[in-house]
């Protein structure tokens, strides 16, 4: 009996447990690498649609905005300009703010908006990040030196030259020079009305695109979000296909002015409609349906689907 309770004792009686051998802990940890390498995308995926979503729910916030700014002032607000009395590269008095300045009222941001017209009043305004206006897949609210940016950039038409003719919002002054006066009054901004292709049809802005290595310093990123002048900070354009923000070059010398929309989520870029509907659309849109949801009354309005 003895020796029979030695022999079936758990081993004790022979030197205790046996522990893991260097072949199985190896096993276990090459498991556990291949559960990580598996999880670890799916995580990554969770976080990018999270902050994509995040992302469209800023741009509604922002078609809320024109919705609520077109009541009260019948138009969107105007795009931004150089001048009136100079030709580059800001306003000089605050009619000519971007579009992004003249918003602000109504996403909730009075605070901004009254800032005192003076110099001091002006750099806390340049100096303020908007949340409603980063997108979280690209970068926190955020300064740079003195002056915030934005990762949202109004519909201007076809191209830079065109001065918003077509797009959604209409350059304050076509011609800046120093013969202008300081009183010159801005051209008309876009009315609802002008955008004969329809609301639900015509992108009214989007996320631009801008490497991630080039953020604050990129041509289209290099201005403060207030007053930028007519330019590709704030304004970007339908002759070119929206593009990712890694095919955004990452030059520095000389200064690349990416005159695109795009963004850095993959698949595609969101856009705000008329109508106040985001929706994403692909980067491999056709060219031609692309640049009719740019132009406000080509009379070829397009679903892009």
């Amino acid at each position: 009996m003895v020796g029979w309770m030695a022999a079936h004792d758990g081993g004790t009686a022979t030197g205790g447990r046996r522990g893991f051998t260097l072949v199985e802990l190896l096993v276990v940890i090459a498991i556990i690498g291949t559960l990580v390498g598996l999880l670890l995308p799916a995580v990554q995926a969770a976080r990018e649609a999270a902050a994509r979503s995040s992302c469209g729910n800023n741009l509604k916030q922002l078609g809320l905005g024109f919705q609520t700014h077109h009541d009260a002032k019948g138009t969107l607000p105007s795009a931004g300009s150089d001048g009136p009395n100079q030709s580059c590269c800001n306003a000089t008095v605050r009619a000519g703010w971007t579009w992004l300045f003249h918003l602000t009222p109504y996403i909730e941001e009075q605070n901004v908006y009254n800032q005192p017209d003076t110099t001091a009043g002006n750099a806390v305004v340049a100096g303020t990040p908007i949340k409603v206006y980063f997108c979280p897949s690209r970068r926190p609210p955020m300064i740079y030196t003195s002056s915030s940016r934005a990762d949202y950039a109004g519909n201007g038409g076809r191209s830079f030259s065109g001065n918003g003719d077509e797009g959604a919002f209409v350059r304050q002054w076509s011609s800046p020079s120093t013969t202008l006066a300081i009183t010159t009054p801005p051209r008309k901004a876009r009315r609802f009305a002008d955008i004969l292709d329809g609301l639900s049809k015509t992108a009214i802005a989007g996320e631009k695109q801008l490497h991630p290595t080039t953020q604050g310093s990129a041509g289209g990123d290099n201005e403060a979000w207030n007053n930028s002048g007519w330019d590709q900070d704030h304004q970007r354009f339908g002759s070119l296909l929206p593009q990712p923000d890694n095919k955004h070059p990452t030059s520095a010398s000389p200064t690349f002015w990416s005159e695109r929309f795009g963004g850095p989520h993959p698949g595609g870029v969101q856009m705000v409609m008329g109508d106040g509907s985001v929706r994403m659309i692909a980067y491999e849109i056709d060219a031609t349906a692309w640049l009719n949801l740019c132009l406000v009354a080509d009379g070829q309005a397009t679903t892009a689907e």
